[in-house]
């Protein structure tokens, strides 16, 4: 944990952070927040925290190689943060295809939690960005660990959830864990179905963005008839899948958690299966083409807006498609 005078610090750079964010785009807020920093000896209070939020922006302005530099040079000052700068480098590390590197990083914060040399969010935040990039067996290790090393911060409830969602696609029963989450989401999905859901902005921007595979109709047939053993998890027609998807779609929204659909094709997951020598009929190898969908950038925001076309692709608008449905919770078990 860190001393109440650098949560202070951190609370007040925040504090900045966010203003300036209301009035400027997202590049000028990380060349200020980066100039903060150059400004600042190396080493200083406040000077990590400063480089480590233009990061952050750099990344929302698409400009992930300015966004790895002020990660490296954050981690470099080992100055308080809110999260542990290498953590936030390993999402930009896999969305930059250096994976080799962001394994070599996943083994020293590893090293690192063993011996209580990490600071901040950590675990929640590392396995967002494994769970977002379709590694869910290591996501689940680290949403565990944080479990066990967190009591009741925002990093345990992010480690609940996250927990929850991977233990779901691994298709791993419920335990203690899932049963209090399960309960958890079903009282937050409920606010959500009951409150206007475009009358005001969300929460939970610090996840990493998860997408949700969907098949249209035509690639749905075609998936269910060479593995037919997928109904189980998609249901035997397209009405029933889609449901499923807006159903989970609103669940994850309702954690906090920024998500999109990815539209698959038969087609291009053999493709991402073979090149990736993985089975196509795991679990894990679906999650991972999402993550792949979601990187090339192959995804439609959720939710849309109310008269948008609906995310499904019927071309009706939102309100009167998926919008429209009427979802309970999923069930345990």
């Amino acid at each position: 944990m860190q001393d109440p005078a650098a949560d202070a610090m951190l609370e007040a750079i925040l504090d900045e952070v966010e203003e300036l964010r209301t009035r400027l785009p997202d590049a000028d807020v990380a060349r200020i927040l980066q100039q903060r920093g150059d400004d600042s000896v190396p080493g200083t209070p406040g000077r990590a925290a400063w480089v480590a939020h233009a990061g952050e922006f750099w990344e929302l302005a698409e400009e992930p190689s300015r966004a790895r530099t002020c990660y490296e040079r954050a981690a470099q000052d080992g100055g308080p943060t809110w999260i542990d700068a290498r953590a936030q480098l390993l999402g930009v590390l896999f969305g930059l295809a250096e994976d080799a590197r962001a394994d070599a990083l996943l083994d020293e914060l590893r090293r690192d939690v063993r011996h209580g040399r990490v600071h901040g969010q950590v675990h929640g935040f590392v396995g967002e960005v494994l769970e977002a990039n379709g590694r869910p067996d290591e996501a689940l290790r680290w949403y565990q660990s944080g479990l066990a090393r967190t009591a009741g911060d925002q990093d345990d409830q992010v480690c609940l959830n996250g927990r929850y969602r991977v233990r779901r696609v691994l298709g791993l029963p419920h335990d203690r864990y899932d049963i209090v989450c399960n309960e958890r989401r079903r009282g937050a999905l409920d606010d959500l179905e009951s409150e206007d859901r475009h009358s005001g902005a969300r929460g939970g921007t610090r996840s990493a963005r998860l997408t949700l595979l969907y098949w249209p109709a035509e690639q749905l047939d075609r998936l269910l008839a060479r593995w037919p053993a997928m109904e189980a998890d998609y249901g035997s027609d397209v009405t029933a899948h889609r449901a499923t998807v807006e159903r989970h779609l609103r669940g994850l929204a309702a954690e906090g958690a920024s998500v999109g659909v990815g539209s698959g094709t038969v087609e291009g997951y053999v493709e991402f299966a073979d090149a990736n020598h993985r089975d196509p009929a795991d679990s894990a190898t679906r999650a991972g083409y999402a993550a792949h969908l979601g990187l090339l950038g192959r995804t439609v925001a959720w939710p849309p807006g109310r008269n948008d076309p609906c995310w499904c692709g019927s071309g009706t608008k939102y309100k009167k498609c998926c919008g429209a449905l009427r979802l309970t919770a999923p069930e345990a078990g």
